[in-house]
């Protein structure tokens, strides 16, 4: 199973950051974009996990719970490969349940990303703005967003649509 922990959004949430993705789509001459049910903010990307390590999971995230947060998205950017994101205002708790939940899975015997912790909301992949185009101004104000806590996701492909389905412990 391909699995991650993240925050999910409600609704209202999804819908009011729908409106800076569609300025990217109709500037795009290309790209992969992020359906509006899968907007999520990782908190740790897990990989490829045998179901007999999901009690390891739940237990690090029981370990180190994150609680519904409020958040304000009020920075538009590009990763490498085209990936445009939403990324969240300095949130210390958020950083912190990140750290406290990213420890326990590597006690948990986890991989730890090499990586630094980079909060973000993905918009899309591989997306190629059509030339000339500088979305600046797309977010034109920070958008506040109340997470609903942490979660342990499920990516998959159905009908060949990629999911990211909550899984709960049995």
């Amino acid at each position: 199973m391909r699995l991650f922990i993240g925050l999910p959004f409600p609704h209202q949430v999804r819908r009011d950051l729908l409106p800076v993705q569609k300025q990217l789509q109709k500037n795009a001459v290309k790209g992969s974009f992020t359906t509006a049910e899968n907007f999520h903010l990782t908190l740790a990307f897990l990989g490829e996990v045998e179901a007999p390590r999901l009690p390891s999971v739940f237990a690090a995230l029981e370990a180190a719970p994150l609680p519904a947060i409020d958040l304000l998205f009020d920075t538009l950017s590009c990763f490498d490969g085209g990936i445009w994101h939403l990324r969240p205002a300095l949130c210390p708790a958020l950083m912190e349940g990140q750290e406290r939940l990213a420890e326990n899975l590597k006690n948990g015997g986890f991989a730890r990303n090499a990586e630094p912790y980079i909060p973000h909301l993905t918009l899309g992949r591989r997306i190629i703005l059509r030339e000339g185009y500088v979305p600046s101004k797309i977010l034109s104000r920070p958008i506040p967003a109340r997470s609903e806590g942490a979660r342990l996701f499920l990516s998959h492909r159905v009908g060949g649509e990629l999911r990211y389905d909550i899984l709960t412990p049995r």
